[in-house]
């Protein structure tokens, strides 16, 4: 599963979400990626989706949730993920 962050390095919501997903991550052995705002390619993900808000969680790809999740949350977001994959 491809998991990634969209996150600004200013804000404590962007580093409190991107320490949730890490933990999250690396107990289930998946690759998080995290994308900064200010670089190229997180702006072009930003742009692309039209967010107006950060952090911003994309599972295999597709926007699933904006703003910090609780554990139960991101995990239960991967548990629909994994559901709907091929």
């Amino acid at each position: 599963m491809k998991v990634e962050l969209l996150v600004t390095r200013d804000s404590s919501s962007c580093r409190k979400a991107e320490n949730l997903w890490r933990s999250i991550c690396e107990k289930k052995d998946l690759n998080l990626r995290v994308l900064e705002d200010a670089s190229p390619e997180g702006q072009r993900a930003i742009a692309h989706l039209g967010l107006g808000a950060l952090p911003a969680v994309l599972l295999n790809g597709r926007l699933v949730a904006v703003g910090v999740q609780t554990r139960d949350q991101a995990l239960e977001l991967l548990r629909a993920a994994e559901n709907n994959s091929p």
